[in-house]
């Protein structure tokens, strides 16, 4: 598992979350890097904890990146114009699949 922030004090609090809860977070990775430079072809899954500012141009990305069967899992805010899985709307977790989240986009 992969995690990326941009923000260095997320960075420390991920770090340290890691360290302080092994049996959950052990084998998860996180780095310091700018999402948008980040090439996520290889993902099937995206957890995002993203603010809504951010979404419809990080909807755009994963659409142009991730391919079919992939899974994106986003906390508090939906990505605009993506199709929410209907078991879990309203629960302020958004389930999507790829590529039927799109809508017949593509």
């Amino acid at each position: 598992l992969v995690g990326y922030e941009i923000n260095p004090a997320l960075h420390i609090f991920a770090n340290c979350r890691r360290l302080m809860t092994p049996r959950y977070w052990s084998s998860t990775q996180f780095y310091m890097r700018d999402l948008w430079k980040i090439q996520l072809h290889q993902y099937d899954v995206v957890a995002v904890y993203g603010l809504s500012p951010i979404m419809k141009r990080l909807g755009k990305k994963l659409e142009e990146e991730l391919k079919p069967g992939s899974i994106v899992v986003s906390n508090v805010f939906e990505i605009p114009g993506w199709r929410v899985n209907d078991m879990n709307r309203g629960k302020g977790v958004y389930l999507y699949s790829v590529p039927e989240c799109f809508g017949g986009k593509k």
